[in-house]
């Protein structure tokens, strides 16, 4: 059996005579508890919330930063002008405003990173109130001096001010990268009150919702709606006015040549004022329940007992891999759904085809296999992601002691550890070959199929890359537990971002080959660069076993 190190808890002393005076007792006041619960709200969300901050602003940076380098001469720009009202650019991206400028190059690209940045504000909300709910956490809060609409308020007040930081983030790095002050700064406010609106949606269904799956579903179909808008509203026999009927179709409205920044501000302030009252009128609910029914005795198949450890590491992997499963399926559905589209506006913009594929490394980009290959070029940050987010999974498990009452019993500490780490390594390969079978799917409904085997192989080109960032994570939590959530995310998106605009900045080749993601060859589109997935693949192997052996000598340390 393991030898476990518990935590030495502090114990108030006890005086002996029960009739103390009441000077004793430490009281605080409504508003200091609302303070500490806020500041513990936010503890709870900031490891996540930096590395979405970094990786959502720092890529828009390099979007603003590499536009001369990329786009400096006549003709480049000029190929920028042509993809104006072509639907299956506008669809992806939303509105295309000038991208033949900075601002609205940039603007077009946080058309698509407006929707990872919605996905963060639900997905933190829901951590935050039905997660903490489920896992038992908000009993002894509720059981203090908070109510329902403290928790609820503290807890958006926490959101909000990691979307205030990520409003700066935006307008210091976009206005650094050469881009307008005025337009960085309003695009920095815009995200902020899009991923303010989408947190708030998750905050209003978590009060009538009575599971955390069910709050997430409702806000997660109101943003499906909402894209789908956006798609009708790219089409060419489209009115202007269908954009402003989806908050995603506003974004191309902030760049000055509109002069329509206050209407979208507007929009959103009217967005998410609406939600926040919304929500504060339905804190009348009891914990596990939701004021649409449900509650302790409603059936949950997530409320059955567990008969092993295997069983409960599934359970625990479970609710995050379908989360992010449902968003890469969605984003490689959404290109498979287009790549008609796009191979038939890569026909008529040749130029702009060779130029992309000459600054990506990519080939075919205007066929479907083409296609497919940049979307799991998305994808596969995605699911690095998600293997990052796991091996914090695991690190949070420690650091809050809830894997002592498994640690007391007939299980080690090398069987606990594997078997989170195989668990999480099958939800990755699980995720990516759903991947590779939609996009086989989305492209043979719009008559321009790949082949199931080129999409399952599109699918297993992205593991590696995925496996490698859980086994660097898992070698950080073995030797430097603390330090999990920061280099881990941190890893993962500088080597993206190293990738991105490394070679613009033009690094030293063997600086560049550090990052894996420049491994990744153009599958289907092109053979599988088998050499480094292996090379990948140990890499990934060796630093599992040393965060094992880490994690096995080391005492068990708290937050």
């Amino acid at each position: 059996m393991a030898t476990v190190t518990r935590r030495q808890r502090a114990r108030a002393a006890v005086p002996a005579n029960v009739g103390s005076p009441p000077a004793l007792v430490e009281v605080r006041s409504p508003a200091a508890v609302w303070w500490r619960t806020y500041r513990h709200h936010l503890r709870l969300l900031r490891n996540g919330a930096i590395a979405w901050i970094v990786g959502l602003a720092g890529i828009g940076w390099g979007v603003a930063a590499t536009f001369e380098m990329r786009h400096g001469s006549p003709e480049e720009l000029a190929v920028l002008r042509d993809m104006v009202g072509i639907p299956a650019f506008e669809a992806l991206m939303g509105r295309y405003v000038r991208p033949d400028t900075v601002e609205g190059l940039v603007l077009s690209r946080w058309g698509w990173f407006a929707i990872l940045a919605a996905v963060w504000g639900m997905l933190a909300a829901a951590k935050l109130f039905r997660g903490a709910e489920e896992s038992g956490h908000l009993e002894p809060l509720r059981a203090g001096a908070i109510g329902p609409r403290g928790l609820l308020t503290s807890g958006l007040a926490a959101l909000y001010t990691t979307h205030v930081i990520f409003a700066l983030a935006i307008g210091v790095g976009h206005t650094v990268g050469g881009m307008d002050p005025m337009t960085s700064w309003a695009t920095g406010a815009a995200m902020a009150l899009l991923t303010a609106a989408f947190a708030t949606g998750v905050g209003l269904t978590s009060q009538l919702a009575s599971t955390r799956r069910r709050a997430v579903g409702v806000v997660g179909a109101a943003l499906g709606v909402t894209l789908v808008v956006r798609v009708v509203a790219a089409a060419s026999a489209t009115p202007e006015w269908m954009w402003w009927t989806t908050p995603f179709g506003w974004i191309g409205y902030l760049h000055e040549v509109d002069q329509a920044r206050g209407y979208v501000f507007l929009g959103l302030g009217l967005l998410l004022a609406t939600l926040i009252v919304l929500a504060l009128g339905t804190t009348r609910r009891d914990l596990h329940a939701g004021l649409l029914g449900g509650g302790e005795d409603v059936s949950d198949p997530d409320a059955r007992p567990v008969r092993s450890q295997l069983a409960l590491a599934v359970r625990l992997t479970a609710g995050p891999a379908r989360t992010w499963g449902l968003i890469v399926g969605a984003m490689v559905l959404i290109f498979g759904l287009l790549a008609r589209d796009f191979a038939d506006a890569a026909a008529d913009l040749p130029t702009t085809v060779a130029m992309v594929e000459a600054s990506l490394g990519w080939s075919g980009l205007d066929t479907a296999a083409g296609i497919v290959a940049w979307s799991f070029l998305f994808a596969v940050l995605l699911l690095a992601v998600f293997a990052a987010g796991q091996t914090v999974a695991i690190r949070e498990e420690e650091a809050t002691w809830r894997i002592e009452h498994l640690l007391v019993r007939p299980v080690s500490r090398v069987r606990w550890l594997v078997t989170r780490i195989v668990v999480a390594a099958v939800a990755v390969v699980v995720i990516a070959l759903v991947a590779g079978v939609l996009a086989w799917i989305a492209t043979t409904l719009v008559g321009t199929p790949i082949t199931l085997m080129e999409g399952l192989r599109a699918a297993i080109n992205i593991v590696p890359v995925a496996l490698l960032a859980l086994g660097i994570g898992i070698a950080v939590f073995g030797l430097a537990p603390r330090l999990t959530a920061p280099l881990t995310y941190g890893l993962v998106i500088g080597a993206f971002l190293l990738d991105f605009v490394g070679g613009l900045l033009e690094l030293p080749e063997p600086v560049l080959d550090l990052s894996p993601f420049r491994h990744l060859a153009a599958v289907p589109a092109a053979g599988m660069n088998v050499r480094a997935a292996l090379v990948m693949l140990a890499v990934a192997a060796g630093a599992l076993v040393i965060g094992t052996i880490g994690f096995r000598r080391r005492d068990l340390q708290e937050a």
